[in-house]
């Protein structure tokens, strides 16, 4: 792992993880890995940046208010090689489309900060 970051949204908790990685198949054992890990979350959005493969998951939050987030906050880091996980556990009270977006992006964001200090 490279780095960690923790916020808090209206009681919601986001844990975002920045993992080195050089293929599809290490994304998704990494993924598999916080899964199993954080088993009591309610969502594991990720996002990794491959050279030219790009992809992201929102894991059940509504269309493009996850993982779209945390891919853009990684493409406009540069970074390369990497997959970023956003564990969430829900905290009671809905964010709404912008509210997620917002939260995911800031997560995203936070790690990478980390990672660059």
């Amino acid at each position: 792992m490279i780095a960690e970051a923790e916020i808090k949204v209206k009681r919601s908790r986001f844990i975002a993880r920045l993992y080195r990685c050089g293929s599809e198949t290490e994304a998704r054992e990494t993924l598999h890995a916080v899964k199993t890990e954080y088993r009591n979350a309610s969502h594991w959005v990720h996002a990794y940046a491959l050279g030219e493969i790009l992809r992201c998951s929102d894991n059940g939050e509504p269309p493009g208010t996850a993982g779209l987030p945390v891919l853009n906050a990684l493409r406009s880091a540069k970074l390369d090689g990497v997959v970023c996980v956003v564990t969430r556990w829900f905290g009671g009270t809905k964010l709404g489309v912008d509210g997620l977006r917002a939260a995911y992006r800031a997560a995203a964001l936070a790690v990478i900060e980390l990672a660059n200090s």
